[in-house]
């Protein structure tokens, strides 16, 4: 019988509050808002991988100013892991410091890493999935990330290109990754469709931590040596500061472009469960549920909730805080009310939300962020 792997789970929770505005702001990033249920998405994300591996061993990583929010939400973490970055460099340095914090508690360790803000519908596969990539992780030299079978030729998600098969185990297949993909046009999004070997890309990611920090000193060896400064003081008074002077040195990178699109040792795992990474507020119309007219409406969370009225409108969604949002003769447009702002804009353009925020930054009007 195979020996079960030591798995710890990383969580990365440093969103900036920038996709889903009004409702999402600066302070109140989509992780910590009930998105997709009545409950946080970080708590919704916690609460899917418990029965995989105990609070002890689940590590969230933040910024200072979401880590009390987040504490409140997800009590059952124990304090001394949720670990604070001194300010967003994207993925790659989050993960070395995620990867050194569990180093230091169990060197042969294999780290699963998930962002907190997906949508995965079938918590029992999604599990099986883990479980399986967490054993290959264990056996094999590889950094694996997980795949998800396309449904339809999506323009907002990176596709992966399958090459030859590594593994295969319970019906889930592990293939050599051949090739990454950035976001793709439609056109291309459909012949990804239609050929059958590319699938999306998950960013969820999977491997034994010797094996991350490795590939880390060969491809991003500034990174390396920055943070293995930081090795010695890790939980102690010394390592804020410490971690704030790196912090500054480094260069933001992603852990796709940095590492997984380079390295020769990717495995790319076929994930089948209902998954969707929840990115704008167009990708809500695939989760809430709709009326006969195919709008989304959704009434606020709070004691003074709102209402939505939506006459001779079909395909919007429309999300009312505190207010009656009251509509005639509209299609695929999205309504936000929350706090002191709404959002009009048509669904396919939900994404350049972030041409709002920048407009707000620069006018100077920070309340509104």
């Amino acid at each position: 019988m195979r020996e079960k792997p030591n798995v710890y789970v990383v969580i990365m929770a440093g969103g900036g509050g920038t996709r889903f505005w009004p409702w999402s702001r600066g302070k109140q990033p989509k992780q910590v808002l009930p998105i997709i249920s009545q409950r946080p998405m970080i708590r919704e994300t916690v609460e899917r991988v418990r029965p995989f591996v105990s609070p002890e061993k689940i590590l969230i990583v933040t910024s200072r100013s979401q880590a009390e929010d987040l504490h409140r939400q997800i009590p059952q973490i124990p304090p001394g892991n949720i670990l604070i970055e001194p300010m967003g460099k994207n993925t790659a340095p989050c993960l070395c410091l995620a990867a050194l914090y569990i180093k230091q508690r169990s060197p042969q360790a294999v780290m699963v890493v998930l962002p907190a803000d997906h949508y995965i519908a079938d918590r029992r596969r999604f599990l099986r999935t883990l479980r399986e990539a967490a054993g290959f992780a264990a056996r094999q030299n590889f950094l694996v990330t997980l795949g998800v079978q396309p449904t339809e030729p999506e323009t907002g998600y990176g596709y992966i290109q399958k090459g030859e098969i590594l593994n295969a185990a319970d019906g889930i297949k592990v293939f050599q990754a051949k090739a990454f993909r950035e976001k793709p046009s439609r056109p291309k999004a459909l012949s990804y469709l239609r050929r059958g070997d590319y699938l999306w890309n998950s960013g969820m990611f999977i491997w034994n931590v010797d094996v991350f920090l490795e590939a880390i000193k060969k491809y991003l060896p500034d990174l390396y040596r920055g943070m293995m400064v930081l090795k010695d003081s890790l939980g102690t008074s010394c390592e804020r500061l410490l971690l704030e002077k790196i912090y500054k040195r480094i260069q933001p990178v992603s852990v796709d472009y940095g590492i997984m699109e380079k390295a020769d040792n990717v495995a790319l795992m076929e994930a089948k469960f209902p998954w969707n990474d929840v990115g704008s507020w167009e990708a809500l119309t695939k989760i809430w549920p709709k009326d006969k007219a195919g709008n989304a409406l959704k009434s606020g969370d709070r004691a003074a909730q709102g209402k939505v009225l939506a006459i001779d409108s079909s395909g919007c969604l429309i999300r009312s805080e505190e207010k009656l949002i009251a509509v005639i003769g509209l299609k695929d447009v999205v309504v936000v009310e929350a706090g002191n702002a709404f959002l009009v804009c048509p669904r396919q353009r939900s994404q350049e939300v972030r041409r709002v925020l920048q407009e707000l930054n620069d006018k100077g009007w920070k309340e509104y962020l």
